[in-house]
């Protein structure tokens, strides 16, 4: 996919996004290098589009990139904080002094971009709405879900998963399924844990069934223990994602609707 392709996706991510070299190729010519490199690698290249401020951080096979916009930050409640010229210019201050060091990981990448965040309640107008369908019987994958998108610096969410701590009050299972749908019926995008217990649990094949209806995008989230993946999993998922925080971040930015 093309760089321009990419800058869109970061205009619209809460997050920087990560790309492969091999994808998109060379930086192109626009952007400038701030500072400092390491043979070539954790370099800073930035520059300005229009009112967009961009910025791509070479690391050794991929480039991490964002996209933040001054004027339209300052009326967001609870976006990421408005990079002013100061505060980007502290931003990347704190980027360059860490090349500078002699070398920077994710983790200290990450360190010094979630700084800059907010730590308001999600803007209901921005946040993605999620539900987590999971079996009960498994609920530390839940957990383990829930603690990467919660962890994450500036992604906004709000849950509307069923879980074993908050159960719907119905008793019959028509009106669980209807007060299900009801719950689904506003989420942007529905992950499914898809350890292969998915296969003897009837809830979340109903679940699956559900968002298919209602034409919500499902992204099926492997656990690391996990070689298979259950076939009703794999022929509705518009993607499927390993347990790892950037790579559901980036698949639910690419289809929450």
């Amino acid at each position: 996919m093309s760089w321009q392709h990419h800058f869109d996706r970061a205009r619209r991510s809460p997050v920087p996004i990560d790309i492969d070299k091999e994808e998109v190729g060379p930086i192109p010519p626009r952007f400038e290098a701030q500072g400092p490199g390491i043979k070539g690698l954790w370099r800073v290249y930035e520059c300005e589009e229009g009112l967009d401020q961009m910025q791509i951080i070479e690391l050794p096979s991929k480039y991490r990139v964002s996209v933040s916009n001054p004027v339209s930050d300052d009326n967001q409640i609870s976006q990421p904080v408005p990079q002013s010229s100061n505060g980007a210019e502290s931003s990347k201050g704190k980027v360059l002094a860490a090349l500078a060091l002699g070398g920077i990981g994710l983790a200290a990448l990450g360190k010094v971009f979630g700084e800059s965040r907010s730590s308001t309640a999600p803007d209901p107008e921005q946040a993605h709405r999620v539900f987590i369908s999971h079996s009960w019987a498994y609920e530390e994958h839940f957990e383990e879900v829930k603690e990467l998108l919660d962890d994450a610096n500036g992604f906004e969410y709000f849950d509307h998963s069923v879980s074993s701590d908050d159960p719907l009050d119905a008793r019959l299972p028509n009106h669980l399924r209807k007060k299900i749908r009801d719950q689904m019926r506003s989420a942007s995008v529905v992950l499914v844990l898809s350890g292969m217990y998915v296969t003897y649990s009837d809830w979340i094949q109903e679940e699956i069934e559900m968002a298919n209806e209602m034409e919500k995008p499902i992204i099926g989230v492997i656990p690391a223990e996990n070689d298979r993946v259950p076939g009703i999993v794999q022929d509705h998922a518009v993607e499927l994602v390993e347990a790892d925080g950037k790579a559901i971040l980036n698949a639910i930015d690419e289809y929450a609707t």
